[in-house]
């Protein structure tokens, strides 16, 4: 039988399948090719013996959060508790684009940030670039119905810091989900991790992805991928003179045309640098 992981515990897997969640192993022959099933996979499994027998081949794979086959993400970032960073999304949304995933995203706490002129920079910011961008309040519901026909027959990922409201966001989506949700702490000036688990919840002919919260700092990207999938760069990149321009010194870059002439934010050029500066290169430069 069919089935899609949507979940994983010590080693068993939760294969949903025809509307019955079936729980069972993986084959040994798994380690022995190091395939590693994981939540999102479309797998074949034996319903009368209860094993997971096949993997079918990934549209799209995360190793951060270990994910499959999810075809959009959604970067939730909270406005306050913890406080909105431009640094974290624009790491999350190159992230995002190396991985081929389409990405929007999704304000939360909006109740508790008054700054309506910050606001619309926010959102001026990254619609400049042609990313979506949404702002809701997981508490009161504003804004929630006008982001729930985005999830629909689609397999989507929330990625986020731990305190966000990613969970609180899923059930604000759908009550029944009744996700665990977790504490800001002022003291620590972070959120408390509560979902420690990736999970597959069924929505209106797909699946939203509610993760364990973490920081762009565990992404791993390099000089070189954030030079081509910044968001802005990827149309720009091949019309530099160096084929191998990082879009910070070197002239006739094409991005730097685009910043001067205001196509793509100075702000957004300002986190671009920043997060170069403390990546490293992928490959020794000019052998």
């Amino acid at each position: 039988m069919e089935g899609r992981i949507v979940s994983i515990s010590c080693g068993t897997y939760s294969i949903l399948a025809n509307g019955v969640i079936y729980k069972a192993p993986a084959r040994g022959l798994f380690r022995m090719l190091k395939v590693k099933p994981l939540v999102g996979d479309k797998v074949q499994f034996d319903e009368n013996n209860l094993l997971l027998t096949e993997v079918f081949p990934r549209t799209t794979f995360l190793k951060r959060p270990p994910i499959a086959n999810i075809d959009q993400m959604f970067i939730v970032s909270s406005l306050v508790e913890p406080e909105f960073s431009y640094l974290l999304v624009f790491k999350y949304l190159a992230y995002a684009n190396m991985n081929g995933i389409n990405a929007k995203i999704i304000l939360t706490k909006k109740d508790k940030f008054h700054d309506q002129e910050k606001l619309k920079e926010i959102f001026d910011t990254f619609q400049t670039l042609g990313i979506d961008i949404y702002a809701a309040d997981n508490k009161r519901g504003d804004g929630i119905e006008q982001i729930k026909p985005l999830f629909a027959d689609h397999i989507s990922c929330f990625i986020g810091q731990t305190g966000v409201g990613k969970s609180s966001l899923a059930n604000a989506i759908d009550p029944e989900f009744s996700r665990m949700v977790g504490e800001y702490s002022y003291a620590l000036g972070r959120g408390k991790h509560e979902t420690k688990e990736v999970i597959l919840l069924p929505y209106q002919g797909g699946y939203i992805a509610d993760t364990p919260g973490f920081s762009s700092l565990d992404l791993e990207l390099y000089k070189e991928d954030l030079a081509i999938y910044f968001p802005g760069f990827y149309n720009l990149h091949t019309d530099c003179y160096f084929s191998n321009c990082l879009h910070l010194s070197e002239d006739k870059c094409a991005v730097k045309k685009a910043i001067a002439e205001k196509q793509i934010p100075e702000i957004a050029y300002e986190c671009y640098k920043k997060l170069s500066s403390d990546m490293i290169y992928k490959a020794k430069r000019y052998q």
